[in-house]
This record gives C-alpha cells, sequence and structure tokens, in this order.
C-alpha cells in the first residue's frame, strides 16, 4: 500500500505552540497537517515511558501506520505531546520526519496552570492545591472522572527510585509542571540523537516568526504558504486561553516570580533549560531580551542625574562618611568601584583622590563621561555588571540604588562579591521590607527594568554562602516621607579575595 510520499511529526511538550505550528502548516496547498488524530497513544506513552511497554513497534504498525497509510496527498503531518517514547519506531517503520518544537520553559509552566485553571482544571489531578480554577474549569473537571483522564495519566511522573518520587505529592502544581516540561523535552532530545542529522529540525516558538514558520514548511516539503497569512494567523496566538474564549490567567509572567518560585523551576527544569540554550549564563537566566534598553536610549543629561543624585544625597552621604571612617580605622581604601554609576555625580568628585571606576549599561553615559570627566586616576566601563565582574579588583564595590533595578539581585550582589578586594556596599532605594522570605521581581516592559523588593533575609543568606563576613543587613532612615527607610548591605569579602 502506497501513502504519502512525505510524512512529517511535530513533537513538543503541551503548551508550547505545536498546536498553532500545526494549524498554519495545514492551510499548505500540497498537504495537511493533523492536531492529535486518534488513537493518540496516551496510555501506551506513560507504560512506554515507565519501562513497561514491551513492544513499541508493534503499538506504531498496528495503530499510527495505517492512519498515514489511508492519507492521500504528497505530504501528511500530525502534531502530538506523546510520541516522544515512539521517535525511533517512526522513523524505522515510514521514514519520516520530526519538527521537534520548543518553548522557554518558564512560559510553558505558567501556561500550563492558566490552562489548568481556567479552562479545563485537569493537569495533574493529584496535586494537593487545585489551584484557582474558574467555573468553566470546574464544570469541565467534573466531566471527566479522574480514571477516564488519559491525557493526565499520559504526563511523567517520578519513578521509585528517582529523588523525586518521594516528594512528589508535596510539590506545587507548578513544580510538576516544570518536571513535565523538562522530562518531555530531556526524552525529544535523546531519542531525537540517535536518527540521522537530516531527520529532525527544531523550531523555538517562543517568539515565532513568519521566517520559522516558513522553514519548517520547506522542511517538510510543504508550499502554498504565504508570508502575509502566516503572519497574521501567529498574531491570532492560536489555541491560547483568549482563542478559546477563556479569561485569562492568574499565574504570573516569569519575570515577576519571586525568588522561591525561579529557585524551585531551576531545581526542575535548569539542565533542561541549559540543553535547549534558553539558559546560556547563570548570571543571565533571569536577564529578559530587552534589559536595559530604556538606560541605554535615556538622555536625561547631566541635571537629571544630579536631581537624581539629590534625591537621595543623605545615603550618597552616608556611603562617603562610611569610606573615611574605614580610613580613619585604619584601613586604606585605594579603589572603589560604582555599579550603575550613571555621570558619576557626586562620586567622581569625592573620590577625585583614588582609583574610581564607574562602571554602566549605558553606552551613552560612559561616553558622557569618558568626554568630560578627565581624572586619569578614573575609568568608565560600558558592561552588564549583574554578568560580568571585572579583571581590576577594588578594594570596595558599592551600588546605590541600582542593585533594585537588576534582573538577579542575588547574582549581582555575587558579582560585587567577585569583583571586591575588601568590602562590598549597598543600598536599596525600594525600601526596607523585614517581613519578605523572598525577593520581590517586578518587570517594567516600559522601562526594560526590574523594580524590585528586596528580602533582608535573602540578601544576607546569598552573601553568607558566598564566606562572606561582617554581613550587615539593615534599614536606614532616609528622612523621606514616601520612603521612610531604605535598605543598606555591608559585607568583608572572603579572605582569599585580598
Amino acid at each position: 500500500m502506497t501513502y504519502p510520499s512525505t510524512v512529517f511529526f511535530i513533537v513538543a511538550s503541551a503548551r508550547s505552540g505545536s498546536t498553532s505550528l500545526a494549524r498554519i502548516l495545514d492551510t499548505a496547498a500540497n498537504g495537511t497537517c493533523a492536531v492529535e488524530p486518534m488513537p493518540n497513544l496516551n496510555r501506551e506513552t506513560r507504560l512506554a515511558m515507565d519501562g513497561c511497554l514491551a513492544d513499541p513497534m508493534a503499538v506504531v504498525r498496528q495503530t499510527i501506520v495505517p492512519r498515514v497509510q489511508q492519507q492521500e496527498g504528497d505530504v501528511y503531518g500530525e502534531k502530538n505531546v506523546t510520541y516522544g517514547p515512539f521517535i525511533p519506531h517512526l522513523h524505522q517503520a515510514l521514514g519520516c520526519r520530526f519538527v521537534f518544537l520548543t518553548r522557554d520553559g518558564r512560559d510553558v509552566v505558567r501556561s500550563l496552570v492558566n490552562w489548568h485553571e481556567q479552562k479545563f482544571g485537569t493537569i495533574y489531578r493529584e496535586c494537593r492545591d487545585p489551584g484557582h480554577l474558574s467555573p468553566q474549569a470546574l464544570k469541565s473537571a467534573a466531566s471527566l472522572p479522574v480514571h477516564q483522564d488519559t491525557s493526565d495519566y499520559a504526563r511523567p511522573r517520578p519513578r521509585p527510585g528517582d529523588p523525586l518520587y518521594g516528594a512528589w505529592e508535596h510539590l506545587g502544581r507548578d513544580e510538576m509542571c516544570a518536571y513535565y516540561w523538562s522530562r518531555l523535552n530531556d526524552l525529544y532530545l535523546d531519542r531525537l540523537a540517535d536518527l540521522p542529522d537530516d531527520a529532525s529540525m527544531r523550531i523555538n516558538y517562543t517568539s515565532p516568526t513568519a521566517d520559522d514558520v516558513l522553514r519548517v514548511a520547506a522542511f517538510c516539503g510543504l508550499t502554498g504558504l504565504r508570508e502575509g497569512v502566516v503572519r497574521k494567523m501567529l498574531d491570532r496566538r492560536i489555541n491560547s486561553l483568549s482563542d478559546r474564549e477563556a479569561p485569562d490567567g492568574l499565574y504570573p509572567d516569569w519575570k515577576d516570580w519571586d525568588g522561591g518560585r525561579r529557585r524551585r523551576f531551576d531545581r526542575l527544569a535548569a539542565a533542561t533549560m541549559q540543553r535547549l540554550g534558553y539558559y546560556t549564563d547563570p548570571a543571565t537566566r533571569w536577564r529578559p531580551a530587552t534589559y536595559g534598553q530604556w538606560w541605554r536610549e535615556h538622555d536625561g543629561g547631566l541635571d537629571w542625574y544630579r536631581w537624581m543624585y539629590n534625591s537621595r544625597r543623605k545615603m550618597h552621604e552616608d556611603f562617603i562618611a562610611w569610606v573615611r571612617a574605614r580610613e580613619r580605622a585604619g584601613e586604606p581604601i585605594e579603589s572603589l568601584a560604582d555599579f550603575g554609576c550613571g555621570l558619576g555625580v557626586g562620586y567622581a568628585d569625592a573620590f577625585a583622590d583614588k582609583r574610581y571606576v564607574g562602571v554602566e549599561l549605558s553606552e551613552k553615559n560612559v561616553a558622557w563621561c569618558r568626554e568630560n570627566r578627565d581624572n586619569p586616576n578614573h575609568a568608565y566601563l560600558c558592561r552588564d555588571f549583574v554578568a560580568e565582574p571585572f579583571d581590576e579588583p577594588a578594594d570596595v564595590v558599592f551600588s546605590s540604588g541600582t542593585v533594585d533595578n537588576t534582573y538577579d539581585m542575588d547574582a549581582c550582589l555575587r558579582s560585587m562579591v567577585l569583583s571586591a578586594r575588601k568590602w562590598i556596599y549597598a543600598t536599596f532605594y525600594r525600601g526596607w521590607f523585614p517581613h519578605l522570605r523572598e525577593h520581590r521581581y517586578a518587570w517594567r516592559p516600559e522601562h526594560h527594568c526590574f523594580y524590585n523588593d528586596a528580602s533582608p533575609r535573602r540578601l544576607r543568606d546569598t552573601l553568607e554562602a558566598l564566606g562572606c563576613e561582617a554581613v550587615c543587613v539593615e534599614p536606614v532612615p532616609t528622612g523621606n516621607t514616601d520612603v521612610p527607610f531604605e535598605t543598606r548591605v555591608t559585607a568583608r569579602v572572603p579572605a582569599k579575595r585580598t
């Protein structure tokens, strides 16, 4: 029996965008792309992942091959989220190609939790916390008994011997979804690695473009897709909550996750994020693509930075006095590095007799300082100081009201410690939050930076874990009514750095 000359399968974790891609490819002139045709091997997939399926090839030959053989046209494709264990068997039986679609795991976790709470209420039904289920989700879950829910059964769970096996029942749904995303994408990576290089391609669907989709179409042998139509279909956000006429979910975007959510996700999924290239550097894993853009484009000028300095003059003067006090106590401070120096207002003059290095994200600010501040003892560098400790350690590395705006406050502290010979000193202008157990992050897309509230406990824990001594995390009165106290951190860096 003959069947289409080209057969392909879209494989992905749920909520990665595979339905969107399949619907777009299904508009091709010379082929079709089905969305989860039955049978979709829910039970068989779980059995295979658990090592309990005796003959995977027999399953493929009895279910999927006959379906493909009945198709007409030049090209036939399917999208499914349960074919991971069967990838080598599908390739052997059909000589097919695979489109491996991936999406940033943090976006997938958010989408899965919101999908559960707003639409179906059936994702990892054993989770102790049911979530904030909408009436639609409650109705959907009530209409599908657990023992008939093969979709949820198909999702992987830790097996005996897995470190997570005993802890599974205590995990939150977001943690279970992080495990799901990681486990499934690792499975795809491992299975596809055993195939010839030309048998698969990967598309990152985190922020897909029409060009991305057209590349997939060409790989699959599909023709007739037009760029403008593809772009419009992408803009529709096919199979999103809004597309399915469901309300937006409450689970936050990852850029607004607190420090606890960040660590829980990384504990379960960081290794896979790195395998897929979503993490390239541990220090920058929480840096949005447009981070710092406002500061790079902003051109407030010297008057604006003078106003900024004067609005927190007491905090700046406190630091200068701290440096002088250390020197009076017999500890020379010969060099300082300023993380987030702006135009060097105040400090370039206060430390005119010392080695002062201003570090900035803004090329404009650095260029202005190099042109207008001619002290031969001073230097100005343009770099992301959170991710790039510099090669010229300073006696004191300080930051005044900048750590609050970074994408990772703990990583910023680590960079300060690595860049210091003696001390770090930081003030947090957002205020004093003694009851926060975790750092609270809030991304402002209009400013391309964060507005964070620092947890004193986490600040101390981070610095002590780095080996710092004499760690002091304290409130400092500002004299202002809007923010009566700021947070101040001082710490002596580990002795091996001196």
